[in-house]
């Protein structure tokens, strides 16, 4: 099964080179390339991890193919309006008032809310700092600040893509705050993931206006790779000292190829509750509203031994729950259809779509480890509301008249 999937991505592959359909970063190059690396990692290396079973691999053949398909149709369906290089590398102008407002808000916030957390960190003592901190984020603190936070961490976000998309054209005293306040956002929470998205956003904005090569790009990443490896032992000398010895290839397969491992564990829930873990999001906001009682599922999942510890199962995780494989075929069609849609949009020089598409860049590198993209629309709604505001220059009302 693995030798024969490894054929078909790798058809994928030559067949997107050979027709030149988008480039390197494109939805249907990073999903073929990120499950193709997977299956030839497990292949090439040796762990500890439990053996791979034939329901991972079925739900490859069915995602790669259907979101490859249906996004490329999608891409095709919309007509080009511009040249795609000219239309990327064009000057945008965005609204100094709203880009200001976020930006006092980013500064005003970011240090408040790891002071707070600081104070609360050091009543244990600062000799297990990292460790108290890990434990505090997964705590499930949920006071005003700490609700803040999810509010400020996206504009962050928001605020370095566009930096990015604008620089060197926009103050290097800003930009270099903002990543600060990102930076310090990640510290606060204990959270690589906020790392990871500084990294694949730069070297995609970086690559797309030509400043570097494919080359670059797998350097940087192996570099950072070995950065987490250190940040990881740091971080667990002082949670257990059993870890002190791991091996940057336990720490691999934790991160990398633990999920896929821990996939095979999921069981289909049969519950009264249509769609209850993927459609979390829709029945968190209708419980608020009062619209009804409804079931959350939280979004922090159980452990499980694959024999590491690990909670992420990858991106099929949440459709194979609460559907079977209709819902990975399903859903795959959907993220084919918005990451087409939308990669049209980016390619056509929609400067929205522009800055969108560099956080959905990281949404689709990190599928083999969760889903990050329907399980975390309130994330995209806020992306969507700060590039909005910033970078429409005016809002205007239009009345017919008789």
């Amino acid at each position: 099964m693995a030798i024969y999937l490894i054929i078909i991505l790798g058809i994928f592959i030559v067949t997107f080179l050979s027709f030149r359909i988008g480039d390197i970063f494109s939805p249907w190059f990073i999903t073929t390339g990120i499950w193709l690396a997977i299956i030839i990692t497990f292949q090439i290396t040796h762990t500890e991890l439990y053996p791979l079973q034939s329901r991972f691999y079925n739900c490859v053949l069915i995602w790669v193919p259907c979101m490859s398909i249906t996004g490329i149709m999608t891409y095709y369906a919309f007509p080009t309006v511009n040249n795609s290089q000219q239309a990327i590398q064009e000057e945008f102008n965005y609204s100094q008032f709203f880009f200001l407002f976020f930006y006092i808000l980013s500064m005003v916030c970011t240090p408040l809310y790891l002071y707070k957390i600081y104070k609360v960190v050091v009543m244990f003592g600062t000799e297990d700092l990292l460790f108290n901190l890990r434990i505090l984020a997964n705590a499930g603190e949920e006071d005003s600040l700490g609700k803040l936070l999810k509010y400020i961490n996206a504009v962050n976000q928001a605020l370095f893509i566009i930096c990015l998309w604008k620089s060197p054209n926009i103050s290097r005293f800003k930009f270099l705050t903002i990543t600060l306040a990102n930076l310090m956002c990640a510290f606060a929470i204990m959270e690589k993931g906020a790392l990871f998205f500084l990294l694949f956003t730069t070297l995609f904005v970086l690559y797309e206006k030509k400043k570097i090569k494919i080359r670059s790009i797998l350097l940087w990443g192996g570099a950072v790779v070995f950065l987490f490896y250190g940040i990881n032992i740091a971080r667990d000398s002082q949670e257990n000292s059993a870890n002190n010895d791991a091996t940057f290839l336990d720490f691999f397969a934790m991160y990398i190829l633990s999920p896929p491992v821990a996939f095979e564990q999921v069981q289909e829930k049969l519950t009264p509750q249509f769609g209850s873990r993927t459609f979390a999001f829709f029945y968190a906001f209708a419980s608020k509203m009062g619209w009804g009682a409804y079931v959350i599922e939280p979004k922090l999942q159980e452990f499980v031994q694959v024999p590491i510890f690990t909670n992420v199962y990858t991106v099929f995780q949440p459709f194979f729950e609460d559907f079977g494989y209709k819902g990975v075929a399903f859903f795959s069609t959907v993220y084919g259809i918005f990451t087409g849609w939308l990669y049209r949009q980016f390619r056509n020089g929609g400067v929205i779509s522009r800055c969108l598409y560099a956080y959905v860049v990281e949404i689709l590198i990190l599928q083999f480890f969760q889903e990050n993209l329907i399980l975390s629309l309130s994330l995209l709604f806020q992306y969507v509301i700060v590039f909005t505001l910033i970078l429409q220059q005016r809002i205007s009302w239009t009345f017919k008249t008789k």
